[in-house]
């Protein structure tokens, strides 16, 4: 059986995959309604967790989630930042999906959208969202074209 690929990928396999990978994220709740979020992300050698806390309604988990990875990449990658605009749970065809928005932090203003379905929880869904967003731009925008 030969590998898909989306149309207009290229096919370069001497070339390292230069990807950031997804280990863990996880909620502890805190005495006071509060909620500890940690994102865990692998790149080559390095690994780093971030966390957040804030008020533990759901809502604020994703968004802690969200931000708490968008921090761990900026950990184990050294790019620059991204923004985030926005993270929202949605109802959609009788499935759960979260929805991130970031932006380039650098004054390029470009936008990036993050989507995935809820399999597990809406913390583990709302990393998967960024790194959906960023993993296939991460090492683009900082090359200059040749």
């Amino acid at each position: 059986m030969s590998a898909q690929r989306a149309p207009g990928q290229k096919h370069e396999s001497s070339a390292p995959e230069r990807r950031v990978r997804f280990v863990a994220a996880e909620a502890e709740r805190q005495p006071g309604s509060r909620v500890r979020v940690s994102v865990e992300l692998n790149f080559e050698d390095r690994s780093h967790v971030a966390e957040t806390e804030g008020i533990g309604t759901e809502t604020i988990e994703i968004r802690l989630a969200a931000l708490a990875t968008l921090e761990a990449i900026r950990e184990v990658t050294d790019t620059p930042a991204f923004r985030l605009v926005g993270v929202k749970l949605m109802h959609a065809f009788d499935a759960d999906v979260i929805l991130v928005a970031l932006r380039d932090e650098d004054g390029e203003g470009a936008r990036y959208i993050g989507a995935v379905p809820v399999r597990t929880t809406h913390v583990v869904a709302a990393a998967a969202a960024v790194m959906d967003a960023t993993n296939r731009i991460l090492f683009r925008r900082g090359e200059q074209p040749a």
